[in-house]
């Protein structure tokens, strides 16, 4: 009787963590929550991590978008296209939970937990395993972050204040709608406003994942012929510095990987990243070591918001191959395409 009271107040207090809220005020409140979303400085995703796809190595610890993909290509290496796909999203989100307004996530840990979890997918076709077809599985959760959006008091006013003077809210979302910010001047301003405010405010933010990454051998997915090779947990730290538009981020990840060059293969990959941001570009370099591979190696990147929704990238890395030990310098382009919102 005793064990189900324990459990029964157990119960009780998840609940209210969850949907605790403050009766004050702040601008913005009664907004839906995505009009505070901003295209911007979108993480990493943590599929392609795994199987070393993305375009750097120290990831980011910053608030993640809905719905992302992720295309990429490797050139430069042996003179090969390794092309790859991932699909991030937020599974509370896309699964039927809500949010019904910027309030509830702004005092609810527990809702705002949920809508900042990232689940992710990939594939690639791979120089180290030739034959092979890769995929992998990834989650990421935000623990903190002091720079979102969502608790832009500034933005809330200005969006307040831009649809109350001749704009046309653009109404609650549907499953087909992921809703249209509209062709409103003054709010078209309070997001060139809120970027500006995001890239000179200082402020930090903390991430955690894990991922794990498999083979389809001979590109068959029969049941004997799928074996998994890779599994890493990683913590990521990251510091806005504010005015100067810098930022530094610091990432610790633990990496298994039992393939037949390297069975029981463990070890730390560590390492920092300096970004700088510009309102159509961040550039940012990164150093880090592989225990592993007992090598340093670096890389310059570059990500450009030339089109709504959709963000190019590009980087120049230097990497050890797991499977040879070989040195290459490596090319890697790709797209990142914000299914989160739409954009006029």
């Amino acid at each position: 009787m005793e064990r189900h009271r324990i459990s029964f107040g157990i119960l009780i207090f998840l609940f209210m963590f969850i949907g605790y809220s403050q009766d004050t005020e702040q601008p913005g409140d009664n907004q839906d929550a995505y009009t505070f979303k901003l295209d911007y400085n979108v993480p990493e995703s943590p599929a392609f991590a795994v199987l070393d796809a993305n375009p750097t190595t120290i990831m980011r610890a910053s608030t993640p978008q809905e719905i992302i993909t992720h295309l990429a290509s490797n050139f430069l290496s042996g003179n090969e296209v390794s092309p790859g796909l991932a699909f991030d999203f937020n599974p509370y989100l896309t699964f039927g939970g809500r949010l019904k307004n910027v309030k509830e996530y702004r005092n609810s840990y527990g809702k705002r937990f949920l809508a900042n979890l990232q689940l992710s997918f990939a594939t690639i076709n791979s120089q180290d395993f030739p034959d092979d077809l890769l995929f992998s599985g990834g989650l990421r959760a935000t623990l903190f972050d002091s720079k979102d959006l969502m608790f832009d008091e500034q933005l809330g006013k200005d969006i307040d204040d831009a649809l109350s003077s001749g704009g046309t809210d653009p109404g609650p979302m549907n499953d087909n709608d992921q809703g249209t910010v509209v062709d409103n001047p003054a709010l078209k301003q309070a997001y060139v406003d809120a970027k500006t405010r995001y890239m000179n405010k200082p402020g930090g933010s903390l991430a955690l994942g894990y991922a794990i990454a498999g083979r389809a051998r001979d590109n068959s997915f029969k049941t004997d012929s799928i074996v998994t090779y890779r599994h890493q947990a990683w913590l990521v730290g990251q510091y806005d510095l504010g005015r100067s538009g810098m930022s530094i981020n610091a990432m610790v990840m633990y990496r298994y990987d039992q393939t037949p060059q390297t069975p029981d293969n463990d070890g730390l990959v560590s390492g920092i990243a300096l970004r700088k941001y510009g309102q159509k570009l961040i550039l940012s370099a990164e150093i880090y070591h592989d225990s592993m591979k007992e090598s340093i190696d670096f890389g310059g990147y570059a990500e450009a918001y030339l089109i709504p929704s959709i963000t190019l990238f590009v980087s120049l890395k230097k990497e050890t191959n797991s499977i040879t030990g070989d040195e290459d310098v490596i090319l890697k382009p790709g797209i990142k395409w914000n299914f989160s919102q739409s954009k006029k």
